[in-house]
């Protein structure tokens, strides 16, 4: 199989991504496989989805900024949830008070509670994609890749695809995070090993 260039393979996936069918229903699968994985953990950093391009697990936290479908099924955790804000170009992990429309037009949280990746317990991650070896293919930015870069938060990183795009063959950077752990709405995949 012939690897994509990363430009290449996050084109295909945002003009394929915004098509998906049954979307709702493989969203519901894969937090049915993430809701047992919380279990225990007490603060849990998360994301606030492109709901076009990124799987959407806001409906097992307890603070949501985006209106919610009448018929979707919610699972509800009662952790801590802490989600990114983009100050002087690093994220930053809050608990939300309030919600502002950030920088790339993406509710970020207001609040005073911040917590960093080494005291999470746990690291749901935002991504396009990613290879056969949990390798993350994100926007770009490198935010992700930046704060994630420490070994130690390796094992409670977790990310979110459709198995119909995984794994997505491109050719990683030395720079590019591997993720713990990668759910599909099909199963759990584990590069812990």
């Amino acid at each position: 199989m012939n690897l994509l260039s990363k430009e290449e393979a996050r084109k295909r996936l945002k003009s394929h991504l915004p098509n998906l069918s049954q979307r709702e229903e493989l969203e519901f699968n894969i937090i049915k496989r993430l809701f047992p994985l919380l279990f225990g953990k007490k603060k849990i950093i998360s994301y606030v989805p492109d709901l076009n391009l990124e799987v959407d697990v806001l409906p097992i936290t307890e603070s949501c900024p985006l209106p919610r479908s009448v018929s979707f099924v919610e699972f509800r955790h009662s952790a801590q949830w802490y989600f990114p804000k983009l100050q002087n170009n690093d994220l930053v992990f809050i608990r939300p008070m309030e919600w502002e429309k950030g920088r790339f037009g993406l509710w970020e949280p207001k609040g005073m509670d911040v917590v960093t990746v080494e005291e999470a317990d746990l690291i749901l991650v935002p991504s396009l994609g990613f290879d056969k070896d949990g390798f993350r293919l994100g926007r770009g930015g490198g935010y992700y890749d930046r704060v994630l870069s420490g070994k130690e938060v390796f094992g409670k990183t977790i990310g979110f695809t459709f198995s119909k795009f995984f794994p997505v063959p491109f050719l990683p950077e030395a720079h590019d995070c591997k993720l713990g752990k990668i759910i599909t709405e099909s199963g759990i995949h584990s590069f812990l090993d």
